[in-house]
C-alpha cells in the first residue's frame, strides 16, 4: 500500500471542486464590480436625463400656465378692438382672435412635448457597457474568456 504522506508534489493535483469555487468565486467577485459599475453609471445617466429634461419641462409648465391665465384677457380685449376697427359683429372677432391663440398655443405644447420626448442618447452609455458586459459574462459561460 502506498503511503499517501510520501508522494511527491509533483503528482498532487488540486481537487476540481477546489478550483472550480476559485474561478466561481473570482467570476462573482466580478459581477459584483460590473453590477456597482453599471448602477453607478445608471445613476450618472439618471442625473443626465434629469438635467436635460428641467429646461423643456419649465418651459411646458410656463406656456400652459401663461396660456391659462392670459386666454380670457388677451380673447376679449382683442376681439373688441378688432369688431370695433373692423366695425364687424364681436362674435366674429371673438372667434378669429380665439382660434388664432389656440393655434399659436397648440404649437407651442407640441413643441415642448416633443423636446421632451425626444430620447436624445439618454442612458445610451448604460445600454452600451451593459451589453458589453453581458457579453463578456456569456463568453466566460462558454469558456472563451482569456480569465
Amino acid at each position: 500500500m502506498v503511503d499517501i504522506e510520501k508522494i511527491s508534489g509533483r503528482y498532487q493535483h488540486a481537487s476540481p471542486v477546489e478550483t472550480f469555487q476559485t474561478t466561481a468565486g473570482k467570476f462573482a467577485g466580478d459581477l459584483m464590480i460590473l453590477a456597482e459599475l453599471q448602477g453607478k453609471l445608471m445613476k450618472a445617466d439618471a442625473k443626465s436625463a434629469i438635467h436635460q429634461s428641467i429646461a423643456p419641462a419649465v418651459t411646458l409648465v410656463i406656456g400652459c400656465s401663461c396660456l391659462l391665465g392670459c386666454i380670457p384677457v388677451v380673447v376679449f380685449g382683442l376681439a373688441s378692438a378688432i369688431a370695433y376697427y373692423l366695425e364687424i359683429e364681436t362674435w366674429m372677432a371673438q372667434l378669429a382672435v380665439g382660434g388664432s391663440l389656440a393655434i399659436v398655443s397648440i404649437l407651442c405644447v407640441v413643441i415642448a412635448g416633443r423636446t421632451l420626448a425626444k430620447p436624445n442618447g439618454l442612458f445610451k452609455r448604460s445600454t452600451e457597457e451593459f451589453s458589453k458586459n453581458m457579453a463578456w459574462t456569456k463568453d466566460v459561460f462558454h469558456g472563451f474568456s482569456n480569465r
